[in-house]
């Protein structure tokens, strides 16, 4: 029953597909199926990318700097526009060096869904607290347009993997 519902939204997915092109492909090497929301960098080299795992909703943080690795791993916080905290559950770090002789660290965390809507509907700034070695936490901050299409990404997401929001 899995794999014929499987096939049957494989197969909606792929006559709809220019309905779903903004945020979800398919990879053609592996048929995998990926729904992904990014950012793009900001002038201080840090970007946020979302998508949905096994686990739930996931975002990555990713800092590059000139330094040695600042050791960005535990959990975090993040606060919207001076108001209520969110708290971020650490996954995992990728850590890997880019082109100039930069650092990259990539902290990947758990969070709720409540957590990317209000990210979606605020104005301002958002900022994170990301638990490091040295420093002890580094300041990364966001302007909240980045993220104004989130709403669009987590519909998009619910409608392609239906069959993973069901499941929970």
């Amino acid at each position: 029953m899995k794999t014929s519902r499987s096939f049957l939204s494989l197969a909606v997915f792929l006559c709809c597909s220019p309905a779903f092109a903004e945020y979800c492909a398919i990879s053609s090497e592996t048929a995998a199926m990926a729904c992904t929301f990014s950012t793009g960098f900001t002038q201080k080299d840090a970007q946020i990318d979302l998508s949905y795992t096994e686990r739930g909703w996931t975002m990555t943080v990713t800092v590059i700097q000139k330094k040695v690795f600042a050791m960005i791993e535990g959990d975090s916080k993040a606060q919207i526009k001076n108001g209520e905290t969110y708290n971020l559950e650490y996954v995992s770090t990728r850590r890997d060096m880019v082109p100039r002789r930069k650092l990259k660290e990539a902290p990947v965390y758990i969070v709720s869904e409540a957590f990317l809507h209000e990210l979606g509907s605020t104005k301002g700034k958002v900022t994170f607290w990301l638990s490091a070695e040295d420093p002890k936490e580094m300041k990364v901050v966001f302007s909240s347009k980045l993220f104004k299409d989130i709403d669009a990404y987590i519909a998009e997401t619910k409608t392609v993997l239906a069959d993973r929001f069901q499941e929970k």
